[in-house]
């Protein structure tokens, strides 16, 4: 159990990351008119914005609570799962 949380972790962070990145773009490449090819200081759409990087939170917060149980809650002596 302790092995498939610590790749729930990674994946999630994984997920995170790629969010972060896809969220760096919009929120500096999308306006009101649609999808620019010049940078913006200041985001076209703030509130998607905002919820696209508050599901990065959630993934990050997940892969964190994930490597606690997996470091905390299971032991190397569970071999039960293999």
């Amino acid at each position: 159990m302790k092995q498939k949380l610590l790749k729930l972790s990674l994946i999630m962070i994984l997920i995170a990351a790629g969010i972060l990145v896809f969220n760096y773009f919009f929120f500096h490449f999308v306006t009101d008119t649609g999808i620019s090819f010049t940078w913006n200081p200041e985001p076209g759409k703030p509130f998607v914005s905002e919820l696209i990087g508050d599901l990065a939170v959630l993934f990050i917060f997940g892969s964190a609570v994930s490597l606690l149980l997996a470091f905390f809650v299971f032991n190397d002596e569970d071999k039960k799962d293999e």
